[in-house]
């Protein structure tokens, strides 16, 4: 592709862009929370209270800021994309309730825990369903990705070589055969969170993603 074609694409990415930031006009407003475009994913807009939902109530425990959950915000709103293609079995509401109940364990007093609801404007039930869908995620994840090839027993040993001090304690490493099950566990979940990655990553290519957060 020539210099005109990626100027042509740069300048339909800032024309799409503002559009989406135009869109804030049209936005319903969370009660009083002033709110703003920080991504388009697909057909779908992310908002910076989504954001702060991230992070106020740590539905990622390992995304130190508010980038980082953008980041896992417009890879959730791709896969549930495609999750609501397929029939998922809904997670029982005794898991949902459990699920809730550990966010809210996650503030020091129900007061607390009901102004970090007030400060993203959002409502109980809208925490359960974020909840719910994370839960219909996860399903989805193992059902596609939840039978990785089974490693062999050359792959098994050169990963225990690799990571011997993971299955240390102090300064002793446990046997190989003594871990075997562990490190076959923990290679099947790499590869598995490879694959997963590898998938992502090709809806992110299919689709139109935007970050306004960005600079040009």
């Amino acid at each position: 592709m020539g210099c005109d074609g990626f100027r042509r694409i740069r300048a339909w990415h800032r024309l799409t862009a503002f559009t989406v930031a135009s869109c804030l006009l049209a936005l319903p407003a969370r009660g009083d929370i002033i709110d703003r475009v920080l991504a388009l994913a697909g057909g779908d807009l992310i908002l910076l209270s989504d954001v702060q939902t991230v992070t106020i109530f740590g539905l990622l425990p390992d995304a130190p800021d508010e980038t980082d959950a953008l980041t896992w915000l417009i890879d959730r709103t791709l896969t549930l994309a495609e999750v609501n293609r397929f029939i998922v079995a809904e997670p029982e509401a005794g898991v949902i309730d459990a699920d809730l109940a550990d966010v809210r364990g996650r503030f020091s007093t129900p007061e607390e825990f009901q102004r970090a609801l007030a400060a993203v404007g959002m409502t109980e039930t809208e925490l359960a369903r974020v909840v719910r869908d994370n839960r219909r995620i996860d399903s989805y994840l193992r059902q596609r990705f939840g039978s990785a090839l089974q490693p062999t027993e050359a792959a098994l040993a050169r990963y225990y070589r690799d990571y011997v001090d993971r299955y240390s304690v102090g300064e002793v490493a446990a046997s190989f055969d003594r871990v075997r099950a562990q490190v076959q566990r923990d290679l099947q979940e790499e590869r598995r969170q490879a694959l997963i990655a590898d998938w992502v990553d090709r809806l992110r290519l299919r689709a139109t993603v935007i970050r306004l957060d960005e600079d040009e």
